[in-house]
C-alpha cells in the first residue's frame, strides 16, 4: 500500500499543477488548442519515461486496444474540462469533474469485482457533499 499511496500522493500534486496552468492557458488560447499542447508535452513525458525505464516494450493486442480506447475517453474528457474551464470558475469544474473518481469506484465494484469498506463509501458520499456545495 506504500507505493500506492506515493504514488497517488504524487498524482494530486501533479494534477494540482496541471489543472491550475491549464485554466491559465484556456485564458490565452482556445481550450481545443489548449488540450493539444497539454497532450503533446505530456507524450514527451511519457515516451522520455519509458525510454528510461529500460522495460521491453509488451506487446498485448487486447491490452494496447483497451489503452487506445481509454485515450479515446481521456481525449474527449480533456477537452470537456478545459471547455469548463475556458468558460468559468476553475473551483467548479475541477470539482465536477473530479468526481469520475465516484464512477471509476462504481465500475471497478460492479466489473472487477472491487470492494469498499464502509468509510471509503462514506468518503465518495463527502465528496459529493463536497462538489455540490462547490458548485453553488
Amino acid at each position: 500500500m506504500g507505493k500506492t499511496v506515493t504514488f497517488a500522493v504524487g498524482a494530486m500534486a501533479l494534477y494540482t499543477g496541471w489543472a491550475f496552468l491549464a485554466k491559465l492557458a484556456t485564458n490565452g488560447i482556445p481550450a481545443e488548442q489548449a488540450v493539444v499542447y497539454t497532450y503533446a508535452a505530456g507524450i514527451g513525458v511519457a515516451v522520455t519515461y519509458v525510454a528510461a525505464s529500460g522495460d521491453a516494450i509488451v506487446r498485448a493486442p487486447g491490452s494496447i486496444g483497451i489503452a487506445l480506447a481509454a485515450g479515446l475517453f481521456l481525449g474527449a474528457g480533456t477537452i470537456s474540462y478545459y471547455l469548463a474551464l475556458g468558460s468559468g470558475s476553475a473551483a467548479i469544474g475541477t470539482a465536477i469533474s473530479g468526481m469520475y473518481i465516484l464512477g471509476t469506484a462504481i465500475l471497478a465494484i460492479v466489473f472487477l469485482d472491487e470492494s469498499l469498506t464502509a468509510s471509503q463509501l462514506a468518503g465518495l458520499g463527502f465528496a459529493v457533499v463536497a462538489v455540490v456545495l462547490l458548485s453553488r
